[in-house]
């Protein structure tokens, strides 16, 4: 495990199958995402009720970069039901974080590394570079009046 990981309780004690299954959750999602910083798990008993015995909460708190992202998952009578749907909780963050962060980042198209020239004589068009991407050839129209056919029907 790479990642720093602390886990810590509140008015329990975990066992170690407990323990092992938090750091096996961990670890899945350190093979989900590479980009976590750290992880602190923190699971309590609140208080007990008479009708329903103890309640779990389990808290979460990753640190990836540009973003701290906290789960809380409160009032499951299984412990390991808690830890699992706190995790998966924590999966479903990390997946809508990046997928913002995505939908943030500007879109580029790559730069342009061709010619268009022809002689004015002639209504063939020759093409210098054949380094044109794809979505220049999308955003942009090469159709030339002047050439008499579109120059993006070569080929």
């Amino acid at each position: 495990m790479n990642i720093p990981l602390q886990i810590s309780t509140r008015k329990l004690s975990l066992s170690d199958v407990a323990v092992d299954i938090i750091k096996h959750k961990v670890q899945k999602l350190e093979s989900f995402c590479d980009k976590i910083i750290s992880c602190r798990v923190m699971v309590e008993t609140p208080h007990r009720h008479k009708n329903h015995g103890s309640l779990f909460n389990v808290s979460i708190d990753i640190s990836i970069p540009g973003a701290e992202l906290a789960v809380n998952k409160e009032g499951n009578e299984d412990i390991f039901v808690a830890i699992r749907d706190a995790f998966e909780a924590a999966r479903r963050q990390i997946i809508q974080h990046f997928q913002k962060r995505k939908a943030k980042q500007p879109r580029h198209h790559k730069a342009v590394d061709a010619a268009i020239t022809s002689d004015r004589g002639s209504s063939d068009a020759i093409i210098d570079d054949y380094n044109i991407s794809e979505n220049f050839l999308d955003d942009f129209s090469l159709n030339d009046p002047t050439l008499g056919r579109s120059a993006t029907s070569f080929g």
